[in-house]
């Protein structure tokens, strides 16, 4: 299986941006100290763990109304089928994600969207409200082995950021949206 992380991409110098990876078969969170700058502490941590496969919960891709295929300027057919945000709304995280995935020629990134894999998959009530219900439920249905217990919801969306890509790689994915567009990956 490919090398892949998982990461919930956050505000600059905020410090809720985790990157979620496997080391021994456990998964281990690493995140962004705050007031540091994310995008290079992002770029140095995906040099070295060197993965093959970035999945990101930040969208990669813009309307195609920008490149003069239809006329929503707003949302992409993945935002609408999944109820994000809109890319034009991200603004400039749009913008940094598409940057991180543009400094990586030989890596493959895939958005992912982990509220949508929370209400798709693992549909707890304790979502954003009680962690450590979620993640007994999540475990209960998707048992993994983590290295320490994720203390902050950047850290469990993170992981739901790797889980959906190790759906991805063993084909057990769904893909949402319009593949001329942007896909999410759930």
């Amino acid at each position: 299986m490919a090398k892949i992380v998982g990461i919930d991409f956050g505000a600059q110098m905020s410090g809720n941006t985790v990157i979620a990876h496997i080391v021994d078969e456990k998964i281990e969170f690493n995140q962004v100290v705050k007031k540091q700058n994310t995008d290079s502490w992002i770029k140095a941590t995906i040099k070295e763990i060197k993965p093959e496969t970035v999945y990101i919960d930040a969208p990669l891709s813009l309307p195609k109304a920008y490149y003069g295929r239809g006329n929503n300027f707003h949302y992409r057919k993945a935002d609408i089928e999944t109820r994000a945000m809109s890319p034009m709304f991200l603004g400039g995280l749009t913008a940094r994600a598409m940057s991180l995935k543009n400094s990586f020629k030989n890596v493959a990134f895939y958005e992912v969207y982990p509220a949508f894999y929370q209400s798709t998959l693992i549909k707890s009530n304790h979502y954003k409200k009680d962690i450590d219900s979620f993640l007994f439920e999540l475990l209960k249905k998707i048992p993994v082995n983590l290295h320490g217990t994720p203390t902050n919801w950047h850290q469990i969306d993170a992981l739901m950021s790797l889980l959906s890509g190790l759906r991805h790689q063993n084909n057990k994915h769904l893909e949402i949206g319009d593949i001329n567009e942007g896909i999410i990956i759930i």
